[in-house]
Order: structure tokens, then sequence, then C-alpha cells
């Protein structure tokens, strides 16, 4: 974000590089400029791994902070009818998915992809396998593939 901070949902905000591990609360901004530049990332990156059946898109820790402060993206809510900011994140992880998969490539990311729904083609891995998550990690393995991983 610090590198392209337009495809953030906060025009006046200062993005920084970021010189320790974490979570953040900067996320993209679900915009057509935002798509059209990560689909130009992703085509790159489809070049690179041409026999790779997959592109795995994290959506992992997305914290919502953000999209809970924009007008844009309440905006949007109301629009795609969309009843929260997890969905908000399915929106954006399906319009990445059939991308995706209109070149011919499946999307796997982290199990956070199962809220707000789940991407009809995802393929899941899933590192939070205790407890709440183990019925959405059942649910994705009826509908989507599904891989347990775990963290060592």
């Amino acid at each position: 974000m610090a590198a392209y901070p337009q495809f953030g949902c906060k025009a006046d905000h200062k993005y920084n590089v970021q010189k320790t591990w974490g979570i953040f609360n900067e996320v993209f901004c679900p915009t057509d400029e935002t798509f059209k530049f990560l689909e130009d990332v992703l085509d790159e990156t489809i070049k690179l791994f041409p026999d790779s059946p997959y592109i795995h898109i994290g959506g992992d820790e997305v914290l919502k902070t953000m999209w809970k402060e924009s007008p844009f993206v309440q905006d949007l809510m109301k629009r795609e009818n969309l009843k929260d900011e997890h969905e908000v994140q399915s929106y954006f992880v399906r319009r990445i998915e059939k991308f995706i998969n209109s070149r011919g490539k499946k999307i796997i990311g982290w199990d956070e992809i199962l809220e707000g729904g789940l991407a009809p083609n995802a393929t899941v891995m899933s590192w939070r396998y205790q407890g709440r998550h183990r019925g959405g990690q059942g649910k994705a393995r009826r509908d989507n593939d599904a891989d347990r991983f775990q963290l060592l």
C-alpha cells in the first residue's frame, strides 16, 4: 500500500512501509482500478507458473476497519446487497476468482476465504483447524476442494 496508495480506501492516509511482521489495517479498496491493477499482476504471475493449476491468493488476516470507514465500500455494500464487510471480502475473492478462472487457473486461499461466503470454485487451505472453524472446513470439503494444513 505504501508503493501504491491509490489502491487504498483512504486518500489522506499515510501508508508506511512496514518494518515488522504482523496484521495491519491497510487493505485494498475494491474499486475497478484496484481490480485492473491486480489482474495485471495476476497475469504476470500466471505467466511465471504456466503449468500450475492454482494461484494462491492468500485471503487471510484481512482487517475490515478501513472498509467500515470507507464511503466507497459502504456504497458498494448497498449496490451489491452485501450485509457486512465479511461479504465485501467474499465479493473481492469472487471477483478475483472469476478473473483467474478465465485464465484457466483455480484459486487457492487460506480458510478465512470461507467468511462471508465461499467462492464457487475455490480451494481452501485450512490452518485454523480447531474449534469453531471445523464446521466451515466441513462445508468446504462438501462443496469445494479442501486441504488440511497444519502449522508446526
